[in-house]
């Protein structure tokens, strides 16, 4: 390869050359160009031989060109001398690789063939390590059937003298239950005559309780009212009577209205003018609660029903 930089130094001198001489011809065009009208005056001009610098310049430049071809030439040749030497020393290198190669391959093909006969050597005995295994397992194998077959016979004979224990157990079992729940059905009749016994008492005391204390009710209903003289036969004014359980009379108002308002305001007058009825206090709270809570009194001319 030609090396550039041999020809950075001709070809600034052969610039500056040039511009010296561009120089001095601007200078003189300069000086023509507007010519001064003063007294001529004996100016002393060297001339320069232009042919003889540009020959001086061009022969330079050639020394210089060929200076440059030489030195290209010379560093062309030691490239090609540093190549060859570098290809030689590649190809040392790759016989040597190749040398080193071939000897690793046959010790590795060395080591492959013993490692071969060595697992050879190891499966042989594996076999034959297995074959003695399957042999001894397979004679286990038969004592633990033998012996799984007299457990089994055993078991299934523990089993049928169980299973026949069991079946004595249920009958027992189901005869005792048997006679129990026949014993518990006895005692739920029994226990339900005397349920509806007790029941029927109480509630023929309860209509015993109520009936008296209706009547008591009435009575005194019957005395506290006024009837007035409007009153007919026929009329008939139901009263709703809310009491407490103190026996007094929490409210009272007209259900069923008679259509004669006197006559229903003397009924409901006279609910209120008794205001209490003591007795209603002694009736058991929950016998009050369903039966004497609110009660619905009939009034009539001829005298009161429920």
């Amino acid at each position: 390869m030609v090396d550039l930089r041999s020809y950075i130094l001709p070809t600034c001198l052969a610039l500056l050359i040039h511009g010296a001489v561009l120089l001095l011809l601007s200078t003189h065009w300069i000086d023509h160009a507007e010519p001064r009208r003063n007294t001529p005056r004996h100016i002393q001009a060297q001339m320069i031989e232009l042919n003889a610098l540009a020959q001086r310049q061009a022969e330079q430049e050639q020394a210089a060109q060929e200076k440059a071809r030489q030195q290209a030439a010379a560093k062309e040749r030691e490239r090609r001398e540093r190549e060859r030497a570098l290809a030689e020393k590649r190809q040392q290198e790759l016989q040597r690789k190749k040398a080193e190669a071939e000897a690793k391959r046959k010790a590795e093909q060395a080591a492959e063939r013993k490692r071969q006969e060595a697992l050879a050597r190891k499966r042989e005995a594996e076999q034959k390590r297995q074959a003695e295994l399957a042999a001894r397992k397979k004679a286990e194998a038969e004592a633990r059937k033998r012996k799984a077959e007299e457990q089994a016979r055993k078991a299934e004979e523990q089993a049928r003298r169980e299973a026949e224990a069991l079946a004595r157990q249920e009958a027992e079992r189901r005869e005792q239950q048997a006679a129990a729940e026949k014993e518990l059905q006895q005692a739920l009749e029994r226990e339900r005559q005397a349920r509806e016994q007790a029941q029927a008492a109480a509630r023929q005391a309860s209509q015993a309780v109520i009936g008296d204390i209706r009547g008591y009710i009435q009575a005194v209903l019957q005395d506290s009212w006024r009837i007035p003289s409007t009153a007919r036969n026929g009329m008939e004014a139901v009263v709703a009577i809310h009491f407490l359980p103190s026996g007094e009379v929490d409210q009272a108002y007209i259900d069923t209205s008679s259509g004669n308002a006197a006559f229903d305001n003397s009924a409901v007058q006279a609910v209120y003018r008794v205001q209490t009825f003591p007795r209603i206090a002694e009736v058991d709270p929950i016998l009050f609660e369903r039966r004497l809570r609110k009660l619905l009194v009939k009034f009539r001319p001829e005298g009161l029903r429920w």
